[in-house]
């Protein structure tokens, strides 16, 4: 009887050590797959997105980078999967520029990577890899040669993604708050003004100059037989009569401010002939 009741004793003390490790075995498999858990956006979700740096006509070669911010948060199942504001880094594969005889300009691009506002990154697929999964914009470009931009700051384009994206969701919730959207309001044209010869002013007109009289000296006639002299008085002199002429003006300068490029679409669609000229 001794030996049952210790056993009874012993058993009673191991239980909560063996109740906490089964807890904690229980609960490893819901920790990994919290971690695990993701979201994912599926091919062909067009993603808007707004430029951050212009793209200058004279410089822009294929190979450059582009820098841009999502305008709009991308979203699955009522949950947000890329908040606004998220960087978005892509590159340039081709492109035309207007002539003088065609305003008009065409900007074919790949994505490279995905940076949210907590670090977390993403890097999208590369077209050498596998070109039908590239996330791409193909831009239609309403441009002139007065103008040194292709694409001025602030201008509206859109990502259409090759393949599904999988992103790790406690990464995405970690940078929700920490997201900042965009403010349309604060990008600032690059566009560069120019100065032209304006009008010129006018060269006024000189005074003018109305001469006054000498005036005449008093006559005196002397008198006779004891009379006195008679003096008739002169006539006193007159100044000049000055009429001021009127102030010259300055010349006006100019200043011409071309208009700045206008993106009239952007789509997945992508040519591997398009040139660079």
């Amino acid at each position: 009887m001794k030996q049952l009741n210790y056993l009874r004793v012993a058993t009673m003390q191991r239980l909560p050590a063996v109740l906490l490790a089964f807890s904690a075995i229980a609960t490893q498999p819901a920790v990994a797959q919290s971690r695990n858990q993701t979201t994912q956006l599926p091919a062909g979700v067009r993603i808007p997105l707004a430029v951050t740096r212009p793209v200058w006509s004279a410089a822009v070669r294929p190979g450059d980078p582009i820098y841009t911010q999502t305008t709009f948060p991308a979203t699955v199942d009522d949950h947000v999967a890329i908040p606004s504001g998220t960087y978005v880094e892509g590159q340039i594969d081709s492109l035309t520029k207007p002539t003088r005889k065609l305003n008009h300009a065409t900007l074919a691009i790949h994505f490279t990577k995905i940076i949210f506002a907590n670090g977390y990154t993403v890097l999208l697929p590369s077209p050498d890899a596998n070109a039908d999964s590239a996330d791409r914009a193909t831009l239609d470009i309403q441009a002139s040669t007065a103008n040194d931009l292709l694409l001025d700051n602030g201008a509206k384009i859109e990502m259409t993604l090759g393949s599904p994206l999988t992103l790790d969701a406690a990464q995405v919730s970690a940078a929700i708050p920490a997201s900042k959207p965009l403010d349309p309001g604060a990008f600032k044209s690059a566009t560069l003004c120019r100065p032209t010869s304006g009008f010129p002013g006018s060269p006024g007109s000189p005074d003018t100059v109305i001469p006054g009289s000498p005036g005449t000296p008093s006559i005196t006639i002397p008198g006779a037989g004891g009379s006195p002299d008679i003096t008739i008085p002169g006539t006193p002199a007159t100044p000049a009569t000055v009429i001021p002429g009127s102030p010259g003006t300055p010349d006006t300068p100019g200043t011409f401010c071309p208009a700045p490029p206008l993106v009239l679409s952007s789509s997945a669609a992508f040519s591997p002939q398009a040139k660079h000229n």
